[in-house]
């Protein structure tokens, strides 16, 4: 199940971004901690959400999501971070987890979901991830995280959920 992260949730989302290897520790605690704690204070902005999969209310979360609205840009999100616990990956956790973001997105007006990641060859896998989700490749910011790490730009258009009963003629 998918509920909000809570205060409470943020060990454990700070030892899933550890674990991944993406992070080191302290990055993982400065970065995702820091973010976590930021969005339970409401400091933000509107709309920027996280979420965590759970199997259920006494289980720890075992993967977890931040997005947000792009300030200044009509109907376009960012998927900031989504992450699952290395040990439970390819079980379909992450798939849930953005398919629940491109939905939650969509309700409210979003158009284009955009995605940032790394080019790391650690990262291959992630970019696969978003190219096997319908996802396109399109642009790379050289050097953007360091010597040789490029930022890899993904998008998806989102599309309106058909409404049952609704008539798509508009004549």
């Amino acid at each position: 199940m998918i509920r909000h992260a809570l205060a409470g949730d943020t060990a454990a989302l700070v030892a899933i971004g550890e674990a991944t290897g993406i992070f080191r520790p302290h990055e993982a605690e400065g970065l995702l901690g820091a973010t976590l704690d930021a969005i339970h204070a409401g400091q933000l902005g509107e709309g920027h959400q996280a979420h965590v999969w759970v199997e259920g209310p006494e289980v720890p979360p075992a993967g977890w999501v931040y997005f947000a609205p792009t300030p200044n840009a009509n109907g376009v999100w960012d998927l900031w971070w989504i992450g699952t616990d290395p040990a439970r990956q390819g079980r379909g956790i992450g798939s849930q987890l953005l398919g629940f973001v491109e939905d939650r997105a969509r309700a409210a007006g979003g158009r284009l979901l955009l995605v940032e990641t790394s080019s790391q060859p650690a990262l291959d896998p992630t970019r696969r991830f978003y190219a096997n989700r319908g996802y396109v490749e399109c642009g790379r910011v050289p050097d953007f995280y360091g010597e040789g790490d490029a930022k890899v730009i993904f998008a998806k258009r989102l599309r309106p959920v058909a409404r049952p009963g609704a008539d798509d003629d508009p004549t």
